[in-house]
């Protein structure tokens, strides 16, 4: 904090004040012109102040503007990119778990070992005749739905 402030001081201390500034001219004896901001003890100096710096120009600050909201657009639309690649990431990787868990439920169907059931009273049921049909033909829907690519979006 010590440091900040010392280094702030120094730059005030050596930014001109616009408008209070003076530069001072002279010529030596050879002839030479010289400027400085005070004036020479021996000698008379011709006294100038200095201008204010002339403002700026209205469509340089217009295009300043522009620029600086064409780069907000541009960082909005990277950001935005950037969140869908990542959504769209994270999709295909839930569709790859979830295509990798329906066929192997489909393939442990398809084994022809018995599978069970919970019934409403709570008891084991074999899975057979039209319920092991009914499961099998779901686990192959799931893989369908889970493993084929997503349908792209239709742009307009």
């Amino acid at each position: 904090m010590r440091m900040h402030r010392l280094v702030s001081l120094l730059i005030l201390s050596l930014t001109p004040i616009i408008g209070l500034t003076q530069v001072y001219s002279w010529k030596d004896a050879s002839g030479k012109i010289h400027y400085g901001d005070r004036p020479p003890a021996e000698r008379q100096a011709d006294s100038r102040k200095l201008a204010a710096p002339p403002p700026a120009d209205e469509a340089a600050r217009k295009a300043a503007a522009e620029g600086q909201l064409a780069g907000r657009e541009q960082q909005q639309k990277s950001q935005e990119s950037a969140k869908k690649a990542q959504e769209d990431q994270a999709e295909a990787k839930q569709r790859e778990e979830g295509c990798l868990q329906a066929k192997s439920n489909l393939a442990a169907i398809e084994s022809g070992q018995i599978r069970f059931s919970i019934d409403a009273k709570g008891e084991r049921v074999a899975m057979d005749g039209t319920v092991r049909d009914a499961e099998l033909s779901r686990a192959r829907q799931n893989v369908d739905s889970w493993c084929k690519p997503p349908a792209k979006p239709v742009a307009k």
